[in-house]
């Protein structure tokens, strides 16, 4: 299995920001972080929050950059949603430091 490319790469990718484009890396870094922080306040455990390699994880982070990013998104309401489901089912999930199994 190919390895997974950067948290910062696949959100800049999700974001369609070209890879030779770095003007906003510190941005979605702090995106990035703001996320996982989220993540963790939403019942998420620390050390899934900050799994790379699981698919959720990286899917969440994601679509919490889109929500945040730039000004004027007309789908940052979707998104967020979207972030607020994905945590919602991590925390219930034993994997992700929830109470289910």
């Amino acid at each position: 299995m190919a390895e997974k490319e950067s948290m910062l790469d696949a959100c800049r990718d999700a974001l369609r920001i070209p890879a030779y484009v770095d003007d906003y890396d510190d941005e979605i870094a702090d995106l990035i972080a703001a996320a996982r922080a989220s993540m963790r306040a939403g019942g998420v455990s620390p050390e899934k929050a900050k799994d790379d390699s699981d698919g959720t994880v990286r899917l969440a982070v994601k679509v919490f950059c889109k929500a945040n990013f730039g000004m004027d998104n007309p789908d940052a309401d979707r998104y967020a949603h979207t972030f607020e489901e994905l945590v919602t089912l991590m925390r219930g999930a034993s994997e992700y430091g929830g109470g289910a199994s």
